[in-house]
């Protein structure tokens, strides 16, 4: 069996990713010499066939890149599209029940929930600023993948039956997850044929035609009549390069997805809050209030100011750091029950994943990606399954198809790379909705504060804040922590075993020799692959 887990000699590369066809397929193009970009794009790619209702062709993402050069983030996420609907006519938004055996979630599909599939844009605009092979080398192995197809895995095959009303809303999504007249179970193979002559197609002629041609004509007539994307969304400018979030903590200089997306700076608030306080609490109960300090700024006012001007400098401002601190000092000595509420929206699922790379050079990057759930609807012929970001309710807080034209939906996907004297030594990410947030600071306090390796720092049990409930994996803390944890007012729902709920983070450490040690989260599949 593969570990998930293992340390290498100086100067070599390493993947950590959420399913061994897709570390493989990066670790096989930094064994040719491509760099860490080059392998993200074989990762993502095969991702498509190995991970098929996490991420998609469809769908969106983002990638920071550091080590070589000045870091930087692309943006190839969703923005609200400029369509309208015409008065007295409703934009298809199906309300979809998707049962997770102990609790029910709707999911918004169709039509009215695709935004314009920015992902394969951005691999292809990383690959023309900073790849090394020629991209046809690079995205060899997801063609491969998609033709030749991937066995599924019990994981991937229990995702594919739980969004069985999703896979099987339209005729054409039909007929890419149940091909022989019932869904694709574990063991059988997952071929997307269509999608290998898709790619192919765009390394031909350009990935302009995927945006200005005839499949971008495709995308937007399976959208029509009840959607809101238009050729006009599709010929905009599709990726954005952003400066990081670029924060000082734990010794060290986090980097993240700045605003407007969100998760970066909900971890730099609770990361930073927690490396001020630590030592004046037992870890869970501290972490327990950092992050619910986060989820509070969230529910106050941090999304309605996401897109503000310094948005980054405003939250962490050490004034707002001061009073958050003290308020969790009063609460830590006096044990008062607040009465605000902290309940954020969220998806169960949490239908991401994530990919670390580092290259013999030095160079990481740390990708990210979603397709929603997808929006049952696959363009004809072309084997890209469309994203519902437009109707995921936790990136839409207030309400669906709210935002002005144009305008970058506010992910809470945040891959990141830690910074010590100069150089990354971490790099992560993580799926799961609004819980990998705490999924990502929880791995790096673990590995940064108690000095934990990086198998036992992304293995370690979980906990999640909804409110003043805290979800805990099995062996979260000792019967003096949950006292404590109680006495202040939180109640415990305890989880009987690990979960795809707590988040996937796949993490690669690099110590000062250049020494490497990844881990793969076994909670969505994770494992990893070196060269």
């Amino acid at each position: 069996m593969r570990r998930s887990v293992r340390t290498t000699g100086a100067r070599r590369g390493a993947v950590a990713a959420g399913h061994p066809a897709t570390a493989e397929a990066g670790a096989a193009i930094l064994r040719m010499g491509g760099n860490a970009v080059d392998a993200a794009i074989a990762a993502v790619t095969t991702s498509f066939t190995a991970e098929p209702v996490l991420t998609s062709a469809g769908g969106g993402g983002f990638m920071l890149i550091a080590g070589s050069s000045k870091p930087i983030l692309y943006d190839g996420f969703a923005r609200m599209p400029s369509g309208r609907m015409p008065a007295g006519v409703q934009s298809e938004l199906k309300s979809t029940p998707i049962d997770f055996g102990d609790s029910v979630q709707h999911f918004h599909i169709g039509q009215g929930s695709v935004a314009a599939p920015s992902l394969l844009a951005m691999l292809f605009e990383t690959h023309r600023q900073h790849g090394c092979l020629p991209l046809a080398e690079a995205i060899a192995p997801g063609m491969d993948a998609a033709r030749s197809g991937i066995r599924l895995n019990d994981l991937q095959a229990s995702f594919i039956q739980l969004l069985r009303p999703i896979l099987t809303d339209t005729t054409d999504c039909t007929a890419l997850y149940a091909p022989h007249g019932q869904l694709l179970q574990a063991g059988d193979t997952f071929h997307n044929k269509a999608l290998a002559n898709t790619l192919e197609m765009l390394l031909l002629e350009g990935i302009d035609e995927m945006y200005h041609g005839d499949l971008a004509r495709a995308i937007v007539r399976s959208c029509m009549p009840y959607g809101l994307l238009g050729m006009d969304d599709m010929r905009a400018k599709q990726v954005q390069a952003r400066r990081p979030l670029s924060i000082p903590l734990f010794g060290g200089r986090l980097l993240s997805n700045p605003p407007p997306s969100s998760g970066g700076l909900l971890i730099a608030f609770a990361a930073t809050l927690l490396d001020q306080l630590k030592g004046e609490a037992e870890a869970p109960a501290l972490l327990a209030e950092c992050l619910r300090a986060a989820s509070q700024l969230r529910c106050e006012y941090f999304d309605a100011r996401i897109y503000d001007d310094n948005i980054d400098n405003q939250i962490l401002a050490p004034e707002q750091i001061q009073q958050a601190s003290s308020t969790i000092r009063h609460r830590l000595r006096n044990g008062e029950t607040p009465t605000d509420s902290t309940t954020e929206a969220g998806n169960r699922l949490g239908s991401t994943t994530h990919i670390s790379i580092v290259d013999g050079d030095g160079m990481v990057v740390s990708v990210t990606t979603s397709n929603g759930e997808g929006a049952g609807i696959v363009v004809p012929d072309s084997g890209i399954h469309l994203n519902n970001i437009l109707g995921e309710a936790d990136i839409n807080p207030f309400g669906f198809h709210t935002l002005p034209a144009g305008r970058s939906l506010s992910s809470m996907m945040a891959p990141s790379v830690f910074i010590k004297n100069g150089r990354p030594s971490i790099v992560l990410g993580s799926g799961g909705s609004n819980r990998l947030r705490g999924a990502i600071l929880q791995v790096l306090s673990r590995h940064l504060l108690l000095g934990e390796s990086m198998e036992a720092a992304v293995h370690a049990p979980r906990l999640h804040n909804e409110n003043m409930v805290l979800d805990a994996e099995p062996a979260c803390f000792n019967d003096a922590q949950r006292q404590q944890l109680i006495s202040l007012g939180w109640s415990i729902r305890d989880w009987r075993q690990t979960s795809i709920y707590f988040g996937g983070v796949h993490a690669i450490a690099i110590d000062a020799h250049g020494h490497l040690q990844a881990a793969g989260d076994p909670r969505r599949g994770g494992t990893t692959a070196f060269t």
